[in-house]
């Protein structure tokens, strides 16, 4: 029997956002992703496109949203969809960012599209409100114009809890956001580290981690083409992501050394080094 959660559900984008200059929100009215946690995703289906694995981001009021960066064909169609259109949502799936009972200080990094479920975390700790949580995020970019999120973030955490990280320099700290998780490391003691984003700017976070015996969760990215664990396209050696993951505790990760960071699969599934 077909469960609820995996039925393709058609609703419509009520509102598009420009975030920066190559990333977009796209709000929608699902009543199924309003109870997503964070780090859980769905599967997005444009109809003659495909289907395609989508973290849930920001709640809009009683909206729901996605985070969207043109890079292939799909993450493309779906970046250029406007108000109005209709798309197809499954889900949501996948395990979730949790915050220990009794955390003190977390610190959180979001690179790229990463931010979303990074988003999702920062407003599930606004949510909960531990008197003695303190939460700070590095948000990395290549240049200015590519942050996004800032006053969001600022609005939630404060100002001097908000870390930008540009490659130029044109905003924040210059260089990459591992540099500055090295650096607050160096100021702070953390209870966890969350990271979401490029797999080589989260290896170098989960390293800093792993040195200083900091706790961490990393949400990881792979082809995902079912969602539901069927496929095994999302495979990083045993670990079947869409089923297991994406977000997965350091213990996990320490056991994926082969692959983390270094290899990836192709649309085939056969097993290449990252580019």
């Amino acid at each position: 029997m077909l469960r609820t959660i995996d039925s393709v559900r058609v609703t419509r984008i009520e509102k598009v956002v420009q975030e920066s200059a190559n990333i977009r929100s796209l709000i929608f009215d699902d009543n199924m992703c309003l109870s997503a946690l964070p780090g859980q995703f769905v599967m997005v289906w444009l109809p003659d496109v495909g289907e395609f694995p989508m973290s849930v981001s920001l709640l809009y009021g009683k909206k729901s949203s996605i985070v969207v960066k043109p890079m292939g064909e799909g993450s493309r169609s779906l970046y250029n969809c406007k108000e109005g259109d209709f798309i197809g949502i499954r889900g949501p799936y996948g395990s979730n960012f949790t915050i220990p009972k009794g955390a003190g200080r977390l610190l959180l990094i979001g690179g790229g599209t990463g931010i979303a479920p990074i988003l999702k975390l920062v407003e599930e700790a606004n949510r909960i409100r531990i008197k003695q949580l303190k939460v700070q995020v590095v948000v990395g970019a290549r240049t200015r114009d590519e942050l996004s999120f800032l006053p969001i973030l600022k609005k939630f955490l404060n100002s001097k809890n908000v870390y930008p990280t540009t490659d130029d320099g044109t905003l924040g700290y210059k260089g990459f956001a591992h540099e500055k998780v090295n650096d607050l490391c160096e100021r702070f003691e953390y209870d966890t580290i969350y990271c979401c984003g490029p797999e080589a700017m989260m290896l170098r976070v989960f390293d800093i981690a792993t040195k200083r015996k900091i706790r961490a969760q990393i949400s990881l990215e792979r082809i995902m083409k079912c969602g539901i664990g069927i496929c095994g396209s999302c495979c990083i050696e045993d670990i079947v992501l869409c089923r297991d993951g994406p977000v997965l505790d350091d213990k996990i990760v320490r056991e994926l050394s082969r692959e983390f960071g270094k290899f990836e699969r192709d649309k085939t599934g056969a097993l290449t080094k990252k580019s």
